[in-house]
């Protein structure tokens, strides 16, 4: 699971989801806190300028007595300053005198800082009566009656305020989640469509690669047609450059094939050092021009709907047992019959027929060839064929150097150490691998991936 998320992340689709999505979150998360922040402003500004307004009133209604005692002239009209702890305070304070406050207030006293003084409206929080918090506008006032100096004071409990605050929050975030949901959605409809050319493109170039088409074709984006046309202009170049490559090796190969013929037969019967020494290596350019010859046949394609191979197991096996009656061989297959290989039959009968070939030399009685479908989580289909026998084997130190051209462990059998070089050539060239390990039943096995369907 982490390991394809890891996957879909790396890939175009992923990186252009993610990126977008990150802004996206990104944005709106700036945007969700500018407008929290913008809406606790409005909301903060809103209840200064009342309690702002309200010392104006206060001041207005303001008067001092005969005895000097300040008082107001004209009750205020808002009974929430009446009712005890209603939320809504007000007092007006004076350097040695008691204050003179609201009944909300009850028993419970604002504590103003006389001696810094404030004749601009000054803005703070305490802690009121009954627990709640209270937001206090305060000014100091000289009223023309009096050379003196009042602290007015106006105090709300800001527990409404927070509470809206957190109210607005909520729905903000929720709305903020709701688009956050509706921008992604619309995001991974917007790049499956924008990339589905890319997708269209890759599966062309599939089916140009597995020979289920020759060259892309269909309608493309302005954006892509060049580089539909630029591929298939490396297609044609490519199969060009194979084609002349495969002629001249042909060519060459069968050039040389004359003269050599001409120089074996002259030392034919020579039983001198040097012509043996020219038949040898006369013998030794031979086996490389046949080998070059069929490496340049390979075609390392696919083949469309993909070859059946049981049929084509069984009868390779059929033929080496006829090849090897002398010894009584038996050749045992294990192949589903759904499972088709992705390539040429001259290559997949080339592959197998050496190494059943090379198999039934060396088998004392029996030889098993296996296939089956190789693991999921390739990006390719592959299948693995392994063929057995219960020769004398090879020590696992010389198995890898089986792979090199000529390369014989013993003179006595007859071949020209050709087979599993060619092998191993074809195999590469559709991309899979092979190798050799000890069999089940004691001898040597060869192991192959293979494309299939």
């Amino acid at each position: 699971m982490i390991e394809a998320t890891g996957r879909f992340f790396r890939s175009l689709t992923g990186r252009l989801l993610l990126s977008a999505v990150l802004w996206s979150a990104a944005a709106l998360a700036v945007g969700g806190m500018l407008l929290s922040f913008a809406f606790r402003t409005y909301v903060l500004t809103d209840i200064d300028r009342k309690l702002e307004m309200m010392i104006d009133t206060m001041v207005g209604v303001s008067e001092i007595s005969p005895e000097g005692v300040l008082r107001f002239n004209q009750p205020l009209l808002d009974q929430r300053f009446a009712a005890p702890y209603s939320g809504w305070y007000w007092q007006i304070s004076e350097e040695g005198r008691q204050a003179f406050r609201s009944r909300s207030l009850w028993d419970f006293e604002l504590v103003p800082d006389l001696t810094n003084r404030a004749f601009s409206l000054r803005l703070s929080e305490v802690a009121g009566p009954d627990g709640q918090g209270l937001r206090v506008a305060e000014r100091d006032i000289i009223l023309p009656e009096a050379d003196r100096i009042f602290r007015y004071q106006v105090a709300t409990d800001t527990a409404e305020v927070r509470e809206a605050i957190a109210h607005f929050n909520w729905l903000l975030m929720g709305a903020l989640a709701f688009i956050m949901l509706t921008v992604s959605l619309a995001l991974v409809i917007q790049v499956a469509y924008g990339l589905r050319p890319l997708r269209n493109l890759r599966r062309s170039l599939t089916e140009v690669r597995n020979g289920h088409k020759e060259r892309i074709d269909g309608d493309w984006p302005e954006d892509l047609w060049p580089l539909a046309q630029e591929i298939n202009a490396l297609v044609d170049q490519n199969e060009k450059l194979v084609e002349r490559a495969r002629t001249h090796v042909g060519n060459l190969a069968h050039a040389l094939k004359t003269p050599l013929s001409v120089i074996m037969n002259e030392v034919d019967g020579d039983t001198s050092k040097k012509g043996q020494a020219i038949a040898l290596q006369a013998k030794n350019i031979r086996d490389h021009v046949d080998h070059h010859l069929k490496r340049a046949r390979i075609a390392g394609g696919g083949t469309g709907p993909g070859l059946p191979i049981r049929e084509r197991v069984e009868k390779i096996g059929r033929a080496i047992e006829r090849l090897n009656r002398d010894k009584a061989l038996e050749v045992t297959v294990v192949c589903d019959d759904a499972l088709k290989f992705d390539g040429e039959k001259e290559d997949f009968d080339e592959i197998l027929g050496n190494i059943v070939d090379n198999a039934g030399k060396w088998a004392s009685s029996k030889v098993m060839i296996s296939a089956t479908r190789a693991e999921e989580g390739l990006r390719r289909a592959y299948m693995d064929i392994r063929v057995e026998d219960d020769g004398p084997g090879v020590p696992a130190k010389e198995r890898e150097t089986l792979f090199e051209r000529g390369k014989r462990l013993d003179e006595h059998v007859p071949g020209t150490g050709l087979g599993l070089a060619i092998v191993r050539d074809i195999v590469e060239l559709y991309g899979g691998h092979a190798y050799l390990e000890e069999a089940r039943m004691g001898g040597l096995a060869v192991v192959m991936r293979l494309p299939a369907k």
